[in-house]
């Protein structure tokens, strides 16, 4: 049984709609704490929004959430990951759309607005997973200033905006950035199995 991190609730509990939280996790429990904490808004919090999934594949981050008995459905996925791979843009969910690369920031945040646009929910959250996967394909000062630009655009829209990171794997001006940027941190760190 798959049982989620109650603390990440727990500190849910005091953002509010123009907070950004950064969420920092290993890669070793980066599935366990991306639930713990998509979970609590979508139930607790009546929320929807938008996934970004710069780190996987969204056919594969919906089948791990169906897995673990989670409803997607009122969420939109961005997926940065399939279209470089030869059919990836095939899709059997309705709530995926495709951007064609890692590098091009100013389409994921248009697309990301106008999945919210077209909302019915008046509650919304935006999920950018990750931070680290961007940094693979994006200059260090160029993914350090969009991302100040991508926070303060869904704050100035009341979504709450959650950034995921592995923090050993982000260039460390940008980890800098992202704790002055950020209202709010959840730190999960990496798990260590003996």
């Amino acid at each position: 049984m798959f049982e989620l991190d109650q603390r990440i609730a727990e500190q849910l509990t005091s953002v509010t709609l123009n907070s950004s939280v950064q969420v920092r996790c290993g890669n070793s429990n980066a599935f366990m704490v991306t639930a713990s904490t998509i979970v609590p808004l979508m139930q607790m919090f009546e929320m929807s929004g938008v996934y970004i999934c710069a780190s996987r594949s969204a056919t594969e981050i919906i089948e791990a959430f169906e897995t673990i008995g989670i409803d997607v459905s009122h969420i939109h996925f961005l997926d940065l990951v399939s279209s470089g791979i030869l059919g990836g843009t095939d899709s059997a969910h309705p709530n995926v759309s495709f951007i064609d690369s890692p590098i091009m920031l100013e389409s994921i945040l248009l697309r990301s607005l106008y999945a919210l646009r077209i909302s019915a929910h008046d509650r919304n959250f935006v999920i950018l997973d990750s931070v680290n996967a961007l940094a693979i394909y994006n200059e260090e000062k160029m993914l350090a200033e969009y991302l100040h630009s991508f926070i303060n655009v869904f704050r100035k829209r009341e979504v709450l905006t959650v950034i995921l990171n592995v923090p050993d794997q982000v260039p460390p001006s940008v980890l800098a950035n992202l704790d002055l940027y950020c209202t709010d941190l959840i730190d999960r760190g990496q798990v260590v199995i003996h």
